[in-house]
C-alpha cells in the first residue's frame, strides 16, 4: 500500500511540475504577444494577466483589457477575456468574451451586450496558431452605437473548417436567427411597417479560397485575401421577401470577382424599393432597373419572382443579359 502511495505521490508531483511549467509558458506567450503589439505602436493596457486552472487545463484570464491598432483605427475594450486550453490538448483553444464589451472605429463606438459569446478554435502546432477549425456561437446579442442606433440578434453561429493540408481553403458557414436591424434602417427599408421587426433567417455557406492561411498574422498585420468563392447558399428571409444566391466566382488580386451566381428573389419589386430607400439605388435609376428586372422576371415565368444568373466580369455586374453596375470589391479590411 505504501508503495502505491509513493508511486501516486511521485506521479502527482511530476504532473504538478509539468502543469506549472505549462501554465508559466502559456502566460509568458500571451504576455510576449501583447508586448510585441505595444512595440509596434498599439495601445495595450490591462490590469492583470494570469493563468490558472490546475490540474487539467490552462485558463488565462485578462482583466480590464484595452487593445487599439493605430493603423486601422480599431479599438477593443473588455472587462475581461478568457482563453482556455486543456493541458492534454493544447491545440484546442476556447475563447470566452464577457457579457459586455466595446468595439470602436474612427467613426463610432459599438457597445456590445450578449448572453453568450464564445469560440472553440483548433489550431495546428506552431507559434503562428494556424487555424484548422473554429466555431463561434452567440446568443441574445445587442449592439448600441454612439451614432444613435441599436440592433439585436437572438442567436447565431459561425463555423470555418480548413479543407486540405497545405491549402488555404475553408468551408465557411454563418447563420443568424431573428436579426433586428437598427431602427434607422427599419425606417428606411420598411417605412410602412409591413415587414416584421426581425429578419427571420440569414445564411451563408461556401467554400472559400484565400491567398494564405488564417493565423495570428491576420490579427497582427492584414487579413488574407479572397481568391475564390464556391457559394452553396447565401439567403435571407424577411417576412414575404426571400432572396437566395448560389454559384462560383474567382477573385483577382484587386478583389474583383469573375463568375456567375444564380439569383432567386421572391417579391423583387419590394426589394428594389428598399434599395432605393436605402440609397443603394439612385431614385432616378429606379424605373430603368425595374424595367430590366421586369424583363428578367418575365423570362422566369412569374412576374413577382426572379430566377436568373448574376454575372461578374470586367469589373462589372450583369443580370441576365443586362449590365446593372460596377462589381463590388471583395476585400477584408
Amino acid at each position: 500500500m505504501k508503495v502505491w502511495l509513493w508511486v501516486l505521490g511521485i506521479i502527482a508531483a511530476m504532473w504538478s511540475g509539468i502543469w506549472f511549467m505549462g501554465a508559466a509558458a502559456t502566460e509568458r506567450v500571451m504576455g510576449d504577444w501583447l508586448e510585441a503589439r505595444a512595440a509596434e505602436g498599439w495601445l495595450v493596457n490591462y490590469e492583470s494577466l494570469e493563468t490558472g486552472g490546475y490540474p487539467n487545463r490552462f485558463q488565462t484570464r485578462m482583466v480590464d483589457l484595452q487593445l487599439a491598432d493605430p493603423e486601422t483605427g480599431w479599438a477593443w475594450t473588455a472587462p475581461e477575456f478568457r482563453l482556455i486550453q486543456a493541458s492534454y490538448q493544447p491545440q484546442r483553444i476556447e475563447a470566452i468574451w464577457p457579457n459586455s464589451q466595446s468595439l470602436a472605429s474612427p467613426f463610432e463606438r459599438l457597445d456590445i451586450a450578449s448572453g453568450e459569446m464564445a469560440a472553440v478554435l483548433h489550431v495546428r502546432p506552431g507559434t503562428d496558431l494556424e487555424l484548422a477549425e473554429s466555431e463561434v456561437v452567440m446568443s441574445q446579442v445587442g449592439v448600441t452605437s454612439t451614432e444613435g442606433w441599436q440592433m439585436a440578434l437572438t442567436d447565431g453561429v459561425f463555423r470555418a473548417t480548413r479543407e486540405e493540408e497545405g491549402d488555404a481553403t475553408y468551408a465557411v458557414l454563418f447563420e443568424a436567427n431573428a436579426l433586428t436591424p437598427p431602427e434607422p434602417w427599419q425606417a428606411v427599408l420598411n417605412p410602412a411597417g409591413v415587414l416584421p421587426d426581425a429578419v427571420d433567417l440569414m445564411r451563408f455557406e461556401a467554400v472559400m479560397g484565400f491567398d494564405r492561411p488564417w493565423d495570428l498574422s491576420a490579427l497582427e498585420r492584414a487579413r488574407p485575401g479572397i481568391t475564390s468563392i464556391d457559394l452553396a447558399d447565401l439567403s435571407a428571409n424577411w417576412g414575404e421577401l426571400s432572396l437566395r444566391l448560389a454559384g462560383q466566382m474567382e477573385v483577382d488580386a484587386d478583389g474583383y470577382p469573375t463568375g456567375e451566381v444564380s439569383v432567386r428573389a421572391q417579391n423583387w419589386r419590394e426589394m428594389v424599393v428598399m434599395a432605393v430607400n436605402a440609397g443603394v439605388i439612385p431614385e432616378e435609376a429606379q424605373g430603368g432597373i425595374e424595367g430590366v428586372l421586369g424583363l428578367v422576371a418575365g423570362l422566369s415565368g412569374r412576374d413577382s419572382d426572379i430566377d436568373a444568373p448574376l454575372q461578374f466580369r470586367d469589373q462589372r455586374v450583369f443580370f441576365g443579359p443586362f449590365p446593372i453596375g460596377e462589381a463590388p470589391r471583395l476585400i477584408l479590411r
